[in-house]
């Protein structure tokens, strides 16, 4: 029998081409850690492997009922902050448009912030993102909702970080650099031969302002490639001294790296099931943009059909009521004064 579910209880996963992290939190545990695990993923691209990947995280983690979120990140994606304070609704809704048409931006994010909105632009394969909450789903997972790693990594960093490097799994490496608690800018960066799983944190002061702006996803690439190399330089393989991971205002607890618990290793996965556990504030969705249909371009053209090609024949119009009911009247008369003929004759013969 499942227990109710209380704030302080959640799922958190990372996903990645090579093994699959979780994290389940439980609000009447000491540290609130309650399970880790660390599934290894043989075919990423194969979606029977990640489903039972899934299945078996789902078992081992026993997140029956409890509500999930995904950190996912995966190779080519960026995310930029744009700010939105004081935009309504249908600001908001052209702005994503302006993004979709000039920027291929498919996926937005709202962030508050104190007093603050942040968009937060995203760039990656939403068709990818809504199979992989799919795949959770069926592996037992409930109210699952996928985000960017680097928004879930965001809520155990220490407040003063300002740049983190996130070496995931094999060839899936990204940084992001942060400004009070909201991301600047993200983007996959080259592995360099790095170790896997590793986390760099640095508190560094950057110029963040430079990259507001939306450009180019290899333009994006290679200025956080450099932020993260200048200002990760003293970190040149990451521990759970350098980590300074935080839950909630606690300190999370270091562990050697080999341990499962290691912050290196549970760090994005731990972001994100503080947020499934109603522990970080408001949780917003990640929305995609529709896209715009023009007059030959239809989302269900079956729906639509010509179904011939001649123009409609010329119909008469139909006369008024009066000129029917004279209609009706004249051709009733002759009968009746033939009736009534017939009706006299043979009174008369009689």
């Amino acid at each position: 029998m499942s227990r109710a579910v209380q704030r302080g209880d959640g799922v958190g996963l990372e996903v990645t081409t090579t093994v699959v992290r979780g994290v389940r939190l439980a609000h009447d545990e000491p540290g609130r850690v309650a399970a880790v695990v660390d599934v290894p993923v043989a075919r990423s691209d194969d979606q029977a492997v990640l489903l039972d990947a899934l299945v078996r995280a789902h078992g081992q983690l026993g997140a029956d009922g409890l509500p999930t979120r995904i950190g996912w990140f995966p190779a080519r994606s960026t995310l930029q902050r744009i700010d939105v304070t004081g935009r309504t609704g249908p600001e908001l809704n052209l702005i994503r448009h302006d993004l979709s048409d000039d920027a291929r931006v498919s996926s937005t994010m709202l962030l508050d912030a104190d007093a603050r909105r942040w968009l937060l632009a995203l760039r990656w394969d939403h068709g990818q993102a809504w199979r992989l909450q799919e795949l959770a789903e069926r592996a037992g997972f409930v109210d699952v909702t996928v985000e960017p790693a680097p928004v879930a990594l965001e809520r155990v960093l220490p407040d003063t970080a300002t740049v983190a490097r996130r070496d995931a799994g094999e060839r899936r490496s990204w940084a992001a650099v942060y400004d009070h608690a909201v991301p600047v800018a993200a983007a996959t960066v080259e592995t360099d031969g790095r170790e896997y799983p590793g986390l760099a944190v640095a508190d560094d002061p950057i110029g963040l302002h430079g990259l507001d702006e939306i450009g180019a996803e290899t333009d994006l690439d290679d200025e956080l490639g450099r932020v993260a190399i200048g200002a990760l330089a003293a970190h040149h393989r990451s521990s759970e001294l350098t980590a300074g991971l935080r839950v909630v205002g606690d300190p999370y607890p270091p562990f050697p790296a080999h341990d499962l618990r290691a912050p290196q290793r549970i760090a994005v996965a731990l972001g994100a099931a503080v947020g499934a556990a109603g522990l970080s504030g408001r949780l917003r969705p990640v929305d995609v943009t529709p896209t715009r249909h023009g007059a030959d371009s239809q989302p269900r053209p079956w729906v639509v059909e010509r179904v011939s090609e001649l123009a409609p024949p010329n119909v008469a119009p139909r006369p008024s009521w009066r000129k029917r009911l004279r209609v009706w009247l004249r051709q009733r008369m002759p009968g009746r004064t033939g009736t009534a003929a017939q009706s006299s004759s043979k009174i008369d013969g009689r």
